[in-house]
This record gives C-alpha cells, structure tokens and sequence, in this order.
C-alpha cells in the first residue's frame, strides 16, 4: 500500500531527528487508506499544515529571544543566541538563529519548509479523503494553499527566493540537484498567482468568524500577497528600481485596504491589539497567533518583583529577564505631540543631539532636571516604559507600580552588557505587549492572554505610502501615511515643522512611522534588510544612563552600550545551511555568501 508522510498534531506519526529537512521522514508512517477512510486522520493533514505556524515572537531565535532584539530597536542582555548574532558569529556552519537542542538546529529553514510539504500533502491528499464532504475539501485544499504560500514568504524573507514545490517528495525523489533559484520576481509572481486563484474560487470568506478565526481567509491571502510584492518591489530585491514592481505593491496593499471587513482600531484601543482574548473580534487584526504568550510578561518586560506598598505583606514574584529592552534609538523615533522629532544627533556617536525646535517648545530637555519623556505621541506611552512611568496596579493590589530606571533605583540601569538580569541596559522597558495584571501577591494573575500580530490593517496604509512614494505621488503617499499618523493622534505630516514635499523626506518619515507603529512586533529585521539598511542602523546602540542627585534632580547621559558586527552584507540573506547545500548542488548561495 501506497505510503504518506507527513505530521499529525494528534501524535500519530513522529519527526525523525535524524533526517534532513528536505526529505522524508520515515518513521510512523501509516498506511494512505487509514488516513483517508477516517474524518479525523484526514482533518489531521491540515491541522498539521498549521502545525508549523510561529506562535511566539519570543521563540525565533532560541530561549526567548525576540527577532527584535536582531535589529536596533532593541537590546537582549547575555550571551544567548542575539549577542552572538550581533558578534558577527553567523557562518555557513552557524546558524545563530537556531536551537542547539533540535535536529537539524537550523531552525527557521526546517520549519518553513517542513510547512511548506505538510501544506502539500494537505492539498494532494485531502480531495482523495472518502469521509469529508465537499465543502470541507474545497474549504481545506484553499486554506492549505494560502499556508504553503504563507511558509513561503517566511522563507523568502530570511532565505531570498526559493523553488516552488507543489508535490509531497516522496522516498525515491531524485531531483535535488536539479533545483535551481528562481529569480524574486519570479516566486513572487507565483505566489501572488497562487493566492488569487484561491481568492476568485470564492470558496474562503473575506474573513473568518470568531469561532474560526485560526484558520486562513482571503484577508490573510491578499495581506501575504502584499506584504511579498512590498518585499518584491524593495531595494534588496529590486535594485535597478523597477517601478511596475512598485505599482503591483501599491495595488496589492490597495487590494487589502478596500477590504470592509478590516479597519483601524481608534487609539483608545490600541492596547487591544495586542492583548485581550483570542475570539475577540478585532477590526484591524487580519491574522494572529491563537497560542496565547503571556509568558513574555515574564521574560521581556519590567521587573515587578521590586513592588512595595503601604501592606508588607504584599510580596511578587521576580521575572525570570527583562529581555528586548528598547534602545534609545528607538525611543527618538517617538514624535512630540506636534509632530516633531524630539533630537537630532550631532555626529556618528549618536550621543551628542540637538533638541529640535519643535520637541523644545513642548518642554523637551535632557539637562540636569529636564523632561525627555512629556508630551509624546500617544504610542509612546502604550509600548515603551521609561522613568518613573506609570505601569498601574498589579493584580489584587491597591497601588501603582512606578518604574524607576536610575542608577541605583529598583529597575535601575544595567551597565553589564552580558548579565541577563531583570535589570534592563538601555533605561527602557517593553510595555507593548506586557500587561501589569499579569503580576500579583504569590504569584496571582489576572491578565488577558497576548497574541502575537501576523496581519494588521495598518501595515498595508504604509506599505501603499512607501510603494506611492516610490513611484512619485507624493499626494497619495501623504494621504495613506496621515490614516496612521492621524489615528496615533498625530497631526498631518504636511503640518510637521520643517515639512519638505520631497522624496526624500517623505520617504524617511514613512520608514520612521514604520518603525514606531510596528516596534516590538518583529518587522523590523525584515525592513532592515529589504531597505539594505544594516550598515547604517546595525554597527551600534545607545541606551540612556540616569542618574539622580541629592536635589532629587535627574541627569541623563546617552551611553553606547554595545557595538554590532551584523551589518554586513552576508546578514542581508541568510545561507543555505550547508548539508542541504551540499545537496541541492544547482542552488547558489546568497551572493554575499559565495
């Protein structure tokens, strides 16, 4: 009897360790007829398409390292798998982002294409099943294609462009060698076939219902498309500036955004896009994990353990770190209230800045007694804590947590790059998708679950900003900006001081609004890459140093606190690993990598 491979969240069939990625796995293999001939082994080869989804942003690199803590906007302490990243470590027989537990420890490349054939074996095998009923065939086939093609532009971001594959590999398969490397635009273009295929079937909904709102629709089809025609029409992909790869991502975005069901939380809610229930309806959220990560209050937030109130008594846990600390880069990327960048730095070392006009109007200062953290954008204070912010009341207690990061204070500043303390090295907190609540007396919790954002409507007002202002219409990039800006409470960008109607600025303001309304999201390393960006942003980081004098007067120093050596070009693509590499001998390497 014919065989089938492939991997059953219910346990029926078991990785083997041992086997490379791209292959087979032999062991636990159940005849094909058992599997089609019962509802629940068929229903099984697509939950194992979904079985490789990403439910974590804190589980990419290794032990709860964030793929944010690769980029600049924040800062792991240790010497786990992010400063090695940033020691320049990555080689063609070190991985970095990988866990040495697994097998194959190349993490990413397994996942991604082990995706890729669960999604295969789910549309080959699934119209052949004799206990499904139509609609659930159809149903389950389209889904399948839209998660191959989500498996796809994850490879595709960290591994460049990547043959297409639509059959289950069977034992005797021969053709490694015979693979080649497609151009970019080449997959890109499948893809953005494959997924419209699906969406003109009419056989998913616009969007799921609350009840089924794990599974795929062609809101998650259209945004995969848009967000791989964005990645198509960019820098790293597209140097001669191709401007009908611009015009496809404008239109794909458009394609999103004309969508009814979808659209932008108002700021009031801006915290719900992150934590709250899973069967919540959200109108901006197109698609997220349905694992719930509150964990990340334990490992990349701010220590509540230090909470002392009038009642002794009232004793809580300690976290376990403080993980992806913001960096004060990040941290100048938040406007004032009017619009303004608070600083501009000075020279290379990013320590010596200039408050600009507008930021020292609203009572911007850094000197002795001033106030560096008054009168900022609205998300500044949902995503970053700071100096005595306010971080409310931990659960079934009465009094606020402040937190003070000061030298010597309880969440005072951490000079020792490579402790992992709870203590963070930069004088900043990740408060974007941790919640107070999830702190109490003896370790009680009344916290909403968090979900890790795949899809937000928001990413798709500025991926059409960039692609418009890319192809010269400045007045469409304007308008699709100023949706985000206007909903953080921000005024029009033509309303800035020192507005420039250029490229070039509007273009900068773009990439900054970019990189505050997804910080901590995990999109950042993408945009790094995509924009060729690593050798500005990726050499260093700088945190701010504060101390407190005996008038209670607080001073600030911008410190470096670490250099980087992950700005090379070979960081822009990652390589084949190598015993795959060996195999697939007609697939070159990155160009950076050869």
């Amino acid at each position: 009897m014919k065989r089938i491979s492939f991997i059953l969240l219910t346990a029926l069939i078991s990785l083997c360790s041992c086997e490379s990625v791209l292959e087979k796995t032999p062991d636990g293999q159940i005849t094909l007829d058992k599997v089609l001939s019962n509802y629940g082994r068929s229903r099984g080869l697509l939950d194992a398409a979904y079985g490789e989804v990403y439910m974590g942003r804190d589980y990419i690199c290794f032990i709860h390292n964030t793929i944010e803590s690769l980029t600049d906007n924040t800062y792991w302490a240790g010497t786990y798998n992010a400063y090695e990243w940033h020691n320049g470590s990555l080689s063609l027989s070190n991985p970095v982002i990988d866990w040495p537990t697994n097998s194959p420890r190349d993490q990413l490349w397994a996942d991604f294409w082990r995706g890729i054939r669960l999604a295969n074996n789910a549309i080959k095998y699934l119209p052949m099943s004799t206990v499904i009923t139509e609609k659930e065939r159809d149903t389950w086939v389209a889904e399948a294609r839209v998660l191959r093609c989500w498996y796809y532009m994850n490879l595709l971001e960290f591994y460049g462009p990547m043959p297409w594959l639509e059959e289950p590999l069977q034992d005797d398969y021969n053709g490694w060698n015979d693979l080649k490397r497609p151009t970019y635009d080449e997959i890109a273009t499948k893809i953005s076939d494959e997924l419209m295929a699906v969406v003109h079937s009419g056989v998913l909904p616009n969007r799921q219902t609350p009840t089924e709102t794990r599974h795929v629709d062609n809101g998650v089809a259209y945004a995969i498309r848009a967000r791989v025609l964005l990645n198509n029409a960019s820098l790293l992909n597209n140097p001669t500036h191709d401007n009908g790869k611009w015009k496809r991502a404008a239109d794909a975005a458009q394609d999103v955004l004309n969508m009814s069901e979808y659209s932008l939380v108002p700021m009031s809610d801006y915290k719900k896009l992150f934590v709250g229930a899973f069967t919540t309806p959200i109108s901006e959220i197109i698609w997220r994990s349905w694992a719930d990560n509150s964990h990340i209050n334990d490992t990349n937030g701010v220590d509540v353990g230090t909470y002392t109130c009038s009642d002794t008594r009232i004793k809580i846990n300690h976290l376990w770190r403080c993980g992806d600390s913001p960096t004060q880069e990040l941290v100048d990327c938040f406007e004032m209230k009017n619009g303004s960048l608070p600083v501009t730095y000075n020279d290379d070392t990013r320590t010596n800045v200039t408050v600009t006009p507008g930021a020292a109007a609203l009572g911007y200062s850094e000197a002795p007694g001033g106030d560096p953290y008054s009168n900022r954008d609205a998300r500044f204070y949902v995503d970053i804590l700071y100096n005595m912010a306010n971080y409310g009341v931990p659960y079934n207690c009465t009094e606020p947590f402040i937190v003070e990061t000061y030298v010597g204070a309880k969440n005072g500043f951490n000079d020792l790059v490579t402790d992992p303390a709870t203590n963070s090295c930069t004088g900043y907190y990740n408060c974007k998708d941790t919640q107070i609540k999830y702190f109490g007396p003896g370790g009680s919790k009344g916290n909403e679950p968090t979900h890790w954002v795949f899809f937000r409507l928001a990413e798709f007002y500025l991926d059409k900003a960039e692609a418009l202002c890319e192809l010269g219409d400045l007045d469409g990039a304007l308008t699709a900006l100023n949706a985000i800006r206007e909903r953080a409470l921000q005024p029009k960008l033509q309303d800035v001081e020192g507005f420039q109607k250029n490229h070039d600025f509007i273009m900068s303001r773009i990439r900054n609004e970019r990189r505050v309304e997804f910080c901590m999201e995990g999109w950042r390393f993408h945009d790094q890459r995509r924009w060729k960006i690593l050798d500005k942003t990726n050499n260093f980081v700088t945190g701010m140093r504060i101390t407190k004098d005996e008038d209670n007067k607080f001073h600030y120093q911008r410190k470096k606190i670490r250099d980087y050596q992950s700005n090379t070009d070979k960081y822009l693509v990652l390589p084949i690993p190598l015993e795959d590499a060996k195999k697939m001998a007609s697939m070159t390497q990155p160009e950076a990598w050869r």
